[in-house]
């Protein structure tokens, strides 16, 4: 018997070798290797004068105003980007500081530690140039900085394309009203400037 379990088990044997590429499956394999999204580039800038443009630059500087004073200052909006901006608001974040104190102001003023100055300063003016189109923002006229704290302005009704640039402008008035609490005051202004697809 023993020569017979051999035969047999030798003959399963023969078989599990033989049956398994019989029961083979086919397989394969089909790659797709380094696709890839990407997007494109949604970048503005500023400049003072229309030639060189930065993420951030400080825009003006006027000191000496006396009430009745006005000063306008400019700035360019650059779409650096290969998309077109819909949407374009300034924001204005508005900072009132007391100087050193006059004897005629110290008479007047309560708050010895925050200026008034930006209370008085009133846009007389703010402009938008586009290609050969112009507007006015009429929403911030005759408001003062103090009121657009933080307020948003909008500034296009229409697309700012590639490479296009839009000039701003804005006037600002101080008030014939101020009185003397406003001697040495200083309005630090941050401007924002919020831009959309």
């Amino acid at each position: 018997m023993k020569h017979v379990e051999v035969v047999v088990v030798g003959l399963l044997a023969a078989l599990i070798v033989l049956a398994g590429p019989v029961r083979s499956v086919f397989t394969d394999v089909a790659r797709s290797e380094d696709n890839e999204i990407g997007s494109r580039e949604f970048d503005i800038a500023i400049s003072k004068d229309g030639s060189r443009f930065y993420n951030d630059l400080k825009l003006f500087e006027f000191s000496g105003l006396k009430p009745g004073d006005e000063r306008t200052f400019t700035f360019y909006v650059k779409n650096r980007g290969d998309i077109d901006v819909s949407k374009l608001a300034m924001i204005l974040y508005v900072k009132d500081l007391e100087g050193s104190m006059s004897p005629a102001e110290k008479k007047v003023d309560n708050t010895t530690e925050t200026g008034e100055l930006s209370g008085y300063l009133m846009v007389k003016e703010l402009r938008v140039y586009l290609g050969g189109d112009s507007w006015t923002v009429d929403s911030v006229r005759g408001k003062t900085l103090k009121e657009l704290n933080g307020a948003r302005i909008d500034l296009i009704n229409k697309p700012l394309r590639e490479n296009e640039v839009l000039r701003v402008t804005m006037t600002v008035k101080f008030s014939e009203k101020a009185g003397n609490e406003c001697q040495t005051d200083r309005a630090m202004i941050d401007i924002k400037l919020n831009a959309e697809q």
